[in-house]
């Protein structure tokens, strides 16, 4: 009897292990004891071990305020806007790319040099490194249409302020410095992309003259003393190589390749450096540039998008890198340039599905895009989803794992790569499939120990057995294994970093949290318990001025601090109030004009006090607000002048009703 007894526990234990489904139902699923697991998250040593978020349009402060968010997150590096002073102050993310200087900006739309300093040090103490985007291509045009007599795009004289050798020799050699941009239009060969700019009227520099490279290497080095970790180089494959068939220069070696050993020299690192090569460059191989830095690869994720449309994961596995070595690459589920021409749309969980493959694929640079506003304006942060949970464990994956050995794999719906290391082991897993969170899936795991595993996003335990995951998948059809069982905790807020007149309400939404509170201002003493969801009008908390919602979560060992500062107005009576106005359009480095209707004109008949505009808004129907460059005046104030460098949303209807307009990031 001992033996039949033995005998049938052993078959339902042989049972529990196969997973066999019977009639529909969820498979039987072994037991195991949890591992021992003390790993804790951190963020790796090095920048081109880690994944970078691109601060499209933020200002060095707006990084700065968000370094424990995006250190929580899991990013390492952080790509600023170009840090020359751009054409027009910045008044346009395109005016960055339009660069009056090869020194740090001081009259930036995004900051003064010490508040960049400031932001380095700060970054330092999270262990974040800061990226700065560089334009060597090119400098600033006079307009669309500006042509020398030889068909080549018009510097902007305002180059001269900053860059006076670069522009006194633009079209000859007047000092013996060289001509300094290029005027060969007919170049040929790699010559078509490296002798003339053919996206835009822009003025190409001369890479090859000594002087422009010794002006390009002095601002490399300058960044390096203000504490910049690495380099982007905008439209690096317009750029020549000293290996290139036609037009060859040692430009490369002479700039990148000396900061890198300024910057080795200075703190003992390497420096991070990768330049925009958007496909292929003409008549050349990859090779030349990638002896230099890593490029960027266009094309990676664009292979598998459609596998979520066509339920196939084996379009993941099969997605081919630009370069046979994934360590010269750098990959995205869309850039800025790709944002700002077609507003992609995707969904900010579409996203972060397409972005767990970027994040988990061995010594591949990723670069995830922090949007901006559908205005595209310079200082206002437009989506805070790289803060999500689920962009955020798929960067803690790669940081746990970024020196594991990888395994992918893919069958039907379901793409795995598996990260093995010595002493601990993980898996990211990605259904394309139709996503059923009440159903348990089995899904192959060719390289994962027998164990408990748990889903960094949902907590949930996944079991593997005889190379079997039995997983249960949230709505993204995304899990992320590891043997951590304690996960973080999430929180959203309805409304963040915003104005309000009179009540407002903010509803804080939080998940996977044991304990939690929020407090106003410096008050933490005076605290609240959280809830699931919790609703606060703020204007219980302040009477006029800043405050400071602040919110505390705790789950396990993790932690998670929030700070969100809204602002109440005090709307005078009898005026319409303009508030959080750029100063650099105060303090005399602009000409501000205001454009009426009912009748349309021009004027400066505003009031400017302690910072806010008081404009006078009887019998109109609406207003905007416009910067012209220092000097200008409008001429005919009856008609809209054209030479506008930059204007404002329309204040009219509801705005103008509620009597006050927020022009923050104008």
């Amino acid at each position: 009897m001992k033996k039949i007894i033995c005998l049938l526990l052993s078959v339902l234990f042989l049972l529990s292990f196969s997973g066999c489904k019977e009639n529909g139902k969820e498979p039987k699923v072994p037991t195991y004891d949890d591992f021992v697991d003390n790993y804790r998250d951190k963020l790796p040593e090095n920048a081109e071990d880690g994944l970078t978020l691109h601060a499209f349009c933020w200002t060095y402060n707006q990084v700065k305020d968000n370094l424990e968010s995006i250190a929580n997150a899991g990013f390492k590096n952080v790509l600023l806007m170009p840090v020359q002073q751009p054409k027009s102050g910045g008044s346009a993310w395109w005016a960055f790319y339009q660069p009056l200087s090869f020194s740090i900006g001081n009259k930036s739309a995004i900051g003064t040099k010490e508040d960049l300093i400031e932001l380095c040090r700060e970054a330092d103490k999270y262990g974040i490194c800061i990226l700065a985007d560089i334009v060597v291509n090119h400098m600033a045009t006079t307009d669309d249409e500006g042509k020398e007599p030889d068909g080549t795009p018009t510097v902007l004289p305002a180059v001269a302020e900053y860059e006076p050798v670069l522009y006194a020799n633009r079209n000859e050699d007047t000092d013996g410095n060289g001509i300094t941009f290029h005027h060969n239009k007919t170049a040929r060969g790699s010559g078509a992309e490296t002798q003339y700019y053919p996206y835009g009227n822009l003025p190409d520099l001369n890479t090859a003259n000594p002087y422009v490279q010794g002006r390009v290497l002095s601002l490399l080095e300058e960044c390096i003393d203000v504490g910049i970790d690495g380099f982007r180089f905008d439209a690096a494959k317009h750029v020549e190589t000293s290996g290139d068939p036609d037009y060859a220069s040692d430009f490369w070696e002479t700039t990148v390749g000396v900061a890198k050993q300024y910057y080795k020299m200075k703190t003992g690192k390497d420096l991070y450096v990768y330049g925009e090569i958007l496909n292929s460059p003409a008549n050349r191989p990859l090779s030349l540039y990638t002896k230099m830095m890593r490029i960027t690869d266009d094309g990676f994720v664009a292979q598998y998008k459609s596998s979520m449309a066509k339920k196939d994961a084996t379009m993941i596995l099969n997605a081919v890198l630009k370069d046979s070595d994934p360590r010269n690459l750098i990959a995205w589920v869309e850039s800025h340039d790709e944002y700002v021409s077609s507003n992609t749309h995707y969904t900010d969980a579409r996203i972060a599905k397409y972005w767990s493959v970027v994040a988990g694929k061995k010594d591949l640079g990723g670069l995830y895009l922090a949007r901006p506003t559908t205005e595209l304006t310079v200082g206002k942060i437009g989506s805070y989803a790289f803060e999500s949970e689920q962009v955020a464990v798929a960067n803690r994956f790669r940081n746990r794992f970024y020196a594991a050995e990888s395994y992918e794999s893919a069958e039907g719906e379901i793409y795995v790569n598996e990260k093995i290391l010595p002493l601990d082991q993980g898996a990211l897993i990605v259904n394309v499939g139709e996503i059923n969170t009440g159903r348990t899936v089995e899904v192959k795991v060719p390289h994962l120990d027998n164990g408990n595993y748990y889903d960094a996003l949902t907590g949930y335990k996944v079991v593997v057995s005889n190379h079997i995951a039995y997983v249960r998948f949230d709505a993204n059809g995304v899990a992320v294994i590891t043997r951590t069982k304690d996960i973080h905790p999430q929180l959203t807020v309805s409304d963040r970093d915003c104005t309000f007149k009179d009540d407002m309400e903010i509803t804080l939404t939080a998940q996977n949290f044991d304990e939690g509170y929020y407090w106003f201002n410096d008050n933490r003493a005076d605290r609240t318990p959280m809830k699931i969801s919790t609703h606060v009008n703020l204007a219980d908390h302040v009477e006029a001025g800043q405050v400071d919602l602040h919110v505390y979560l705790k789950k396990g060992v993790n932690e998670l601090e929030q700070c969100y500062s809204y602002y109440k107005v005090e709307v005078s009576s009898d005026k319409f109030n303009v508030i959080n106005i750029n100063p650099s359009y105060l303090n005399g480095d602009y000409e501000l004009y205001i454009w009426s209707w009912s009748p349309g004109r021009w004027s400066k008949d505003y009031e400017i006090k302690d910072g806010i505009m008081y404009v006078d808004t009887e019998g109109m129907t609406g207003f905007l607000l416009a910067i012209f460059e220092k000097g200008y005046e409008i001429t005919d104030t009856t008609q809209w002048d054209s030479n506008v460098i930059k204007q404002s949303y329309d204040i009219k209807g509801d705005i103008l009703l509620q009597g006050y307009a927020d022009m923050s990031g104008f």
